[in-house]
């Protein structure tokens, strides 16, 4: 027996809050799987417990994404404080080390896969 279109039309809603950090891990799981973040949690709360398999690859990983964001913001303000203040930041050394980490990172997992 077929269930009626009534019974498949989406008319009931669940709202709940989450916390930023909760909310990240479920939009990188959501983009990692190429839903939406609301699409992912109906999937999770209706099949239970069942754990999700995320196949992530190192060059598209948003999490690898995000830590390049975040270094690229860093770098950015200390330019700007360069140009401003005539002077480069002692930072600039660790940073430069943190971005050759990054790369030589992604690139052992990329040679890996290969």
């Amino acid at each position: 027996m077929q269930p009626s279109p009534q019974m498949k039309r989406k008319s009931r809603s669940i709202s709940f809050r989450l916390s930023e950090a909760d909310y990240a891990r479920l939009a990188y799981q959501a983009a990692g799987l190429n839903l939406r973040v609301n699409d992912l949690a109906r999937r999770l709360a209706l099949n239970g417990t069942d754990p999700l398999a995320v196949k992530t690859y190192r060059q598209n990983d948003p999490a690898l994404i995000q830590q390049l964001l975040h270094v690229g913001h860093n770098l950015n303000q200390l330019t700007k404080n360069a140009h401003i203040f005539g002077r480069i930041s002692p930072q600039v050394p660790a940073l430069c080390q943190r971005i050759e980490r990054i790369i030589d990172q992604a690139l052992e997992e990329k040679g890996g896969c290969e």
